[in-house]
């Protein structure tokens, strides 16, 4: 038994070891399937994980590659509703206003800031744009082949935008810096803030700005087949970018939607994107300056961007709206038909207008340079800035300016000596030659500054004609006396600006000295301003004494009717009538004898002027006045007014001509229509 007990001992025994084995193998087992879930658990999280980052559509083409440091702006928004993520951005909208403008596109300021593009370092951090030296460092990053064999293209071209305003505020300031102190004007600000000054910064005498205020934009909005963040303006304001920066439209087609604009190494085209409109990219292709080009900073200048030009009838609260009709107080020049609605408006008769409805009967519009711009210098208002020294504005014609066939400073003296000849009797011809002698004075002093030796510029090139004239004493009115008290009159003005320094260059990379005659000296711009505005003060009166049709308005559409008669008139006709009832009086010389001859066209220009068209103006006014008032009213008194009125236009145009200036590749292409519209455009 005891055997038997052994034995079954034995068998127990044996039986429970092989039973532990078996607990072992499913121990290592359910280990092993734990591990395997809990992998599996964890791979199942992160392919959550990845599906929710997945959704997150559009993150990577806001990053820093495609739009600067405006990629701090992005961020991923978790929406536990629709199990996804949403990228979120910011981007700029763009508009051009006053500097002390408070409201924009996107509310006030109070609510979201607004950002002017002064050229400031504050400017340029606020709105998140590289400057110069940023710029300079990135370039240097990547090899020369890099930047020779391959393009950007997955930057947004906003950013080169953006960087080319603030380069254009901050090199025109600095070059406005450096062409003061070449007239021995430090930068300093006067106590006299009403006269010529520095400008302060950052704005100065400064009306028009751009501006931006950033706006946060979703990647579910933009359309599928957009791969970058855009900014955003309205057409409007995009071509006033394009004017304050030199850019020339070339093509304005709103039926095909095809747009291009170049100039100034900068290239703008546009086109229709389904799903978003019109969209704009913005490309530099070659070297860009920000000097004397820069468009004077004044808010009306919009206005010439669109072919529009306001005019001293203008009211000042009178506000012009695109799709209305214009009045007085605008011209409208950017096309033929324009030109004909606003001689309509002038009061001109059919036949002046035909000649611009008619344009195929080869009609001539330019004399030594094209009648628009003396209907504007005549009527046009006062775009440059005081105490600025730009003159470009954008051409509001669709004439050329070329100023290498003709000098207007030759033509300012001619006009001086047709004065001393006819027309300075009356007191406003006193008025009006006290005025031109301070204008030659100090375009004398001018020439005589640029003529010193570089050594002696700044403590203070003519044609060769007007050099000629000033020499020889032709100008026989700048008497020496009257200059020199004018030279001397300057001298302290220059001295008294020493209230409070303004950073002007910055000291750590001085700039090249710009010679005087870059620019003009402040007592050119001075006595330009001062001739202007006298001309004003007599002329507005006349507009104020008739309301319905003023003498000054029968004086200029009688101007425009003899001139564009006289253009068009054959060689070997000798007396014409036409149907205001007055007779052309044939003298020479004529438009032919201009053409005939280079070395004295100023002169018979002049003589032209004065000896044929003064003479029509005055027959044509006092016989127009004769019929509406009777025999009586053609009196001496009568045509002794009209004759100042007109010589008064002719002394406005010359000086307003030589204190604007217009690029030579300027031409305006016709989109009055988009004047002050707000039909959003989209920039890449």
């Amino acid at each position: 038994m005891a055997d038997v007990n052994g034995n079954s001992t034995a068998t127990d025994t044996g039986d429970g070891g092989g039973g532990g084995g078996d607990d072992h193998v499913e121990l290592f087992l359910a280990i092993a399937a734990l591990v395997i879930s809990v992998a599996a658990f964890f791979v199942s999280i992160l392919q959550a994980l990845q599906q929710y980052y997945s959704s997150a559509r559009g993150y990577s083409s806001c990053g820093p590659a495609v739009i600067g440091k405006w990629a701090r702006s992005r961020r991923r928004l978790l929406r536990l509703h629709e199990f996804r993520f949403e990228v979120q951005f910011e981007v700029p909208v763009m508009f051009a206003a006053r500097p002390d403008n408070t409201r924009g596109p996107m509310g006030p300021t109070e609510k979201q800031e607004i950002i002017f593009l002064d050229g400031s370092q504050r400017s340029y951090e606020k709105s998140w744009t590289q400057n110069r030296e940023e710029h300079d460092q990135a370039q240097k990053q990547q090899s020369q082949g890099a930047r020779v064999h391959t393009a950007d293209n997955e930057v947004a071209t906003w950013l080169g935008l953006l960087m080319a305003i603030q380069r254009m505020e901050e090199e025109s300031r600095d070059w406005q810096g450096r062409a003061l102190l070449s007239h021995g004007i430090s930068s300093q600000q006067p106590v006299d803030a009403a006269s010529w000054r520095w400008p302060p910064q950052p704005y100065g005498g400064h009306a028009l700005t751009v501006c931006i205020q950033k706006k946060i934009k979703s990647w579910d909005t933009i359309p599928d087949n957009v791969t970058k963040p855009y900014a955003t303006t309205t057409i409007a304001h995009l071509v006033q970018f394009t004017a304050m920066l030199g850019i020339y439209w070339k093509v304005f087609d709103r039926g095909e939607d095809r747009y291009l604009a170049q100039g100034n190494g900068f290239t703008l085209s546009g086109s229709n994107v389904d799903g978003l409109g019109l969209t704009f990219t913005f490309q530099k292709k070659g070297p860009t300056w920000f000097e004397a080009n820069r468009v004077v900073p004044h808010y009306d200048v919009k206005e010439l961007c669109f072919g529009l030009c306001p005019t001293t009838f203008r009211l000042p609260d009178e506000k012009q709206y695109a799709d209305e009709a214009k009045g007085i107080g605008s011209l409208q020049l950017g096309t033929m038909d324009e030109i004909a609605e606003t001689l309509v408006v002038l009061g001109c008769n059919t036949h002046t207008v035909r000649y611009f409805r008619e344009q195929d009967t080869g009609a001539r519009f330019s004399h030594l340079f094209p009648i628009a711009f003396e209907l504007v210098g005549m009527v046009g208002a006062v775009f440059q800035v005081k105490g600025t020294v730009f003159r470009t504005v954008p051409n509001p014609t669709l004439f050329r300016w070329d100023p290498k066939s003709f000098d207007l400073e030759d033509l300012l003296f001619e006009y001086n000596e047709a004065l001393s000849t006819s027309g300075a009797a009356t007191q406003q011809g006193q008025n009006i030659k006290r005025l031109l002698t301070k204008v030659l004075a100090e375009f004398k002093n001018w020439h005589e500054t640029k003529a010193l030796p570089e050594s002696l510029q700044g403590t203070s090139t003519p044609s060769p004609k007007s050099t000629e004239k000033l020499a020889t004493g032709s100008a026989r009115d700048v008497e020496s006396q009257e200059a020199g008290q004018v030279t001397r009159r300057r001298v302290p003005f220059l001295k008294q600006m020493s209230l409070r320094s303004v950073k002007a260059i910055p000291a750590a990379k001085p700039a090249p000295p710009i010679p005087p005659s870059a620019v003009y000296s402040p007592g050119v711009f001075e006595a330009l301003h001062a001739a202007i505005d006298g001309c004003d003060a007599y002329l507005k009166p006349q507009e104020n004494r008739s309301p319905n049709d003023t003498l000054l308005r029968l004086v200029l559409r009688a101007h425009l009717h003899s001139i564009l008669h006289a253009l068009n008139k054959k060689s070997e006709e000798a007396v014409v009538g036409d149907e205001s009832g007055f007779k052309i009086i044939k003298g020479p010389p004529t438009i032919q004898d201009i053409d005939a001859t280079t070395d004295r066209k100023h002169a018979l220009f002049m003589e032209m002027y004065f000896e044929t068209i003064q003479g029509n103006v005055v027959k044509g006014v006092c016989g127009r006045v004769r019929r509406v008032n009777g025999e009586a009213a053609d009196t001496v008194e009568l045509k002794e007014q009209v004759g100042d009125i007109w010589r008064t236009l002719i002394f406005r145009m010359l000086c307003w001509l030589l204190l604007h200036h217009f690029h030579e590749k300027d031409v305006q292409v016709a989109k009055s229509d988009e004047y002050e519209s707000r039909m959003p455009v989209y920039i890449l």
